[in-house]
Protein backbone atom coordinates (compact mmCIF):
# COMPACT_ATOMS: atom_id res chain seq x y z
CA UNK A 1 0.00 0.00 0.00
CA UNK A 2 1.37 3.42 -1.03
CA UNK A 3 1.25 6.36 1.41
CA UNK A 4 -0.02 9.70 0.11
CA UNK A 5 1.78 12.90 1.13
CA UNK A 6 5.05 14.77 0.79
CA UNK A 7 8.49 13.58 1.62
CA UNK A 8 10.73 15.77 3.72
CA UNK A 9 12.85 16.59 0.67
CA UNK A 10 9.79 17.67 -1.38
CA UNK A 11 8.61 19.88 1.49
CA UNK A 12 12.04 21.50 1.88
CA UNK A 13 12.25 22.22 -1.87
CA UNK A 14 8.76 23.79 -1.82
CA UNK A 15 9.67 25.99 1.15
CA UNK A 16 12.93 27.00 -0.55
CA UNK A 17 11.15 27.97 -3.78
CA UNK A 18 8.58 29.94 -1.76
CA UNK A 19 11.33 31.79 0.12
CA UNK A 20 13.09 32.70 -3.14
CA UNK A 21 9.86 34.02 -4.65
CA UNK A 22 9.13 35.99 -1.48
CA UNK A 23 12.65 37.43 -1.52
CA UNK A 24 12.06 38.69 -5.04
CA UNK A 25 8.54 40.03 -4.41
CA UNK A 26 9.06 42.00 -1.18
CA UNK A 27 11.52 44.62 -2.56
CA UNK A 28 9.34 45.09 -5.64
CA UNK A 29 6.27 45.59 -3.46
CA UNK A 30 8.16 48.12 -1.31
CA UNK A 31 9.09 50.13 -4.42
CA UNK A 32 5.48 49.94 -5.59
CA UNK A 33 4.25 51.35 -2.26
CA UNK A 34 6.87 54.13 -2.24
CA UNK A 35 6.08 55.10 -5.85
CA UNK A 36 2.35 55.11 -5.11
CA UNK A 37 2.86 57.26 -2.01
CA UNK A 38 4.92 59.88 -3.88
CA UNK A 39 2.43 59.97 -6.76
CA UNK A 40 -0.49 60.35 -4.37
CA UNK A 41 1.21 63.22 -2.53
CA UNK A 42 2.05 65.00 -5.79
CA UNK A 43 -1.51 64.49 -7.05
CA UNK A 44 -2.90 65.89 -3.80
CA UNK A 45 -0.92 69.09 -4.39
CA UNK A 46 -2.11 69.22 -8.01
CA UNK A 47 -5.70 68.89 -6.79
CA UNK A 48 -5.22 71.69 -4.24
CA UNK A 49 -3.61 73.98 -6.81
CA UNK A 50 -6.40 73.33 -9.33
CA UNK A 51 -8.98 74.00 -6.63
CA UNK A 52 -7.31 77.30 -5.75
CA UNK A 53 -7.11 78.36 -9.39
CA UNK A 54 -10.74 77.54 -10.14
CA UNK A 55 -11.96 79.20 -6.92
CA UNK A 56 -9.98 82.35 -7.76
CA UNK A 57 -11.74 82.59 -11.11
CA UNK A 58 -15.14 81.65 -9.69
CA UNK A 59 -14.96 84.08 -6.75
CA UNK A 60 -13.22 86.81 -8.79
CA UNK A 61 -10.61 87.26 -6.07
CA UNK A 62 -7.18 85.92 -5.29
CA UNK A 63 -6.86 82.51 -3.66
CA UNK A 64 -3.69 80.99 -2.31
CA UNK A 65 -2.20 77.65 -1.47
CA UNK A 66 0.29 77.91 1.35
CA UNK A 67 2.38 75.68 3.57
CA UNK A 68 0.65 75.13 6.90
CA UNK A 69 1.59 73.33 10.12
CA UNK A 70 -1.81 73.64 11.75
CA UNK A 71 -4.27 73.53 8.85
CA UNK A 72 -5.51 77.04 9.66
CA UNK A 73 -2.70 79.52 9.06
CA UNK A 74 0.12 79.97 6.55
CA UNK A 75 3.21 78.91 8.47
CA UNK A 76 5.65 76.03 8.16
CA UNK A 77 7.03 74.03 5.28
CA UNK A 78 5.29 72.21 2.45
CA UNK A 79 6.14 68.89 4.12
CA UNK A 80 3.93 69.97 7.07
CA UNK A 81 0.94 70.08 4.74
CA UNK A 82 -0.86 72.94 3.02
CA UNK A 83 -4.12 74.84 2.91
CA UNK A 84 -6.18 76.54 0.21
CA UNK A 85 -7.59 79.81 1.48
CA UNK A 86 -9.18 83.11 0.49
CA UNK A 87 -8.85 86.05 0.54
CA UNK A 88 -5.13 85.76 0.09
CA UNK A 89 -4.34 88.58 2.52
CA UNK A 90 -4.58 86.89 5.90
CA UNK A 91 -6.22 83.64 4.78
CA UNK A 92 -9.65 84.46 6.17
CA UNK A 93 -11.49 81.38 4.89
CA UNK A 94 -9.84 77.96 4.59
CA UNK A 95 -11.33 76.07 1.65
CA UNK A 96 -9.28 72.88 1.92
CA UNK A 97 -6.54 71.36 4.08
CA UNK A 98 -3.99 68.68 3.24
CA UNK A 99 -2.13 66.56 5.76
CA UNK A 100 1.62 66.43 6.05
CA UNK A 101 3.53 64.20 3.68
CA UNK A 102 4.52 60.69 4.79
CA UNK A 103 7.29 60.35 7.35
CA UNK A 104 10.64 60.42 5.58
CA UNK A 105 9.26 62.12 2.46
CA UNK A 106 10.08 65.68 1.48
CA UNK A 107 8.50 68.32 -0.71
CA UNK A 108 10.04 71.63 -1.66
CA UNK A 109 9.45 74.48 -4.07
CA UNK A 110 12.61 74.64 -6.19
CA UNK A 111 12.35 77.92 -8.13
CA UNK A 112 12.00 80.62 -5.48
CA UNK A 113 11.63 78.49 -2.32
CA UNK A 114 8.17 80.01 -1.92
CA UNK A 115 5.88 78.89 0.88
CA UNK A 116 2.75 80.10 -0.91
CA UNK A 117 1.27 80.20 -4.39
CA UNK A 118 -1.31 82.87 -5.15
CA UNK A 119 -3.72 82.67 -8.07
CA UNK A 120 -5.28 85.96 -9.21
CA UNK A 121 -8.90 86.33 -10.28
CA UNK A 122 -7.93 85.52 -13.87
CA UNK A 123 -6.33 82.21 -12.81
CA UNK A 124 -2.74 83.32 -13.31
CA UNK A 125 0.05 82.53 -10.89
CA UNK A 126 2.27 85.44 -11.94
CA UNK A 127 5.46 83.41 -11.71
CA UNK A 128 6.68 79.85 -12.27
CA UNK A 129 6.86 77.26 -9.51
CA UNK A 130 8.33 73.77 -9.34
CA UNK A 131 7.56 71.35 -6.52
CA UNK A 132 9.65 68.21 -6.07
CA UNK A 133 8.51 65.30 -3.91
CA UNK A 134 11.21 62.85 -2.76
CA UNK A 135 11.69 59.95 -0.38
CA UNK A 136 14.70 58.06 0.95
CA UNK A 137 15.53 56.74 -2.55
CA UNK A 138 16.50 60.23 -3.69
CA UNK A 139 15.87 62.42 -6.71
CA UNK A 140 15.92 59.59 -9.26
CA UNK A 141 12.50 58.49 -8.01
CA UNK A 142 11.21 62.00 -7.19
CA UNK A 143 7.98 63.48 -8.52
CA UNK A 144 7.69 66.89 -10.16
CA UNK A 145 4.75 69.34 -10.16
CA UNK A 146 5.09 72.59 -12.12
CA UNK A 147 3.04 75.78 -12.47
CA UNK A 148 3.76 78.15 -15.33
CA UNK A 149 3.24 81.93 -15.47
CA UNK A 150 -0.34 81.71 -16.67
CA UNK A 151 -1.26 79.26 -13.91
CA UNK A 152 -1.23 75.95 -15.79
CA UNK A 153 -0.55 73.10 -13.37
CA UNK A 154 1.06 69.86 -14.52
CA UNK A 155 2.70 66.83 -12.94
CA UNK A 156 5.55 65.21 -14.82
CA UNK A 157 4.54 61.77 -16.12
CA UNK A 158 7.86 60.07 -15.28
CA UNK A 159 9.63 59.69 -11.95
CA UNK A 160 12.90 61.57 -11.66
CA UNK A 161 12.09 63.92 -14.53
CA UNK A 162 10.80 67.44 -15.04
CA UNK A 163 8.01 68.18 -17.52
CA UNK A 164 10.67 68.99 -20.10
CA UNK A 165 12.14 65.49 -19.73
CA UNK A 166 15.30 66.75 -18.02
CA UNK A 167 16.41 65.03 -14.85
CA UNK A 168 15.27 66.56 -11.56
CA UNK A 169 18.02 68.70 -10.06
CA UNK A 170 17.46 67.97 -6.38
CA UNK A 171 15.10 67.29 -3.54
Amino acid sequence: MRNAGFTLIELMITVLVGAILLGIAVPSFRNFVQNSRLSAEANTLVYSLNLARSEAVKRNTSVEVCASMDGATCAGTWANGWIVCTPSAGCGTVLQTSAQVALGNTVSEQVSHATQVTFSSDGEAGQSYQFVFCDSRGVADGRDVEINLIGRIEAAPNAGQQLSGAALAGC
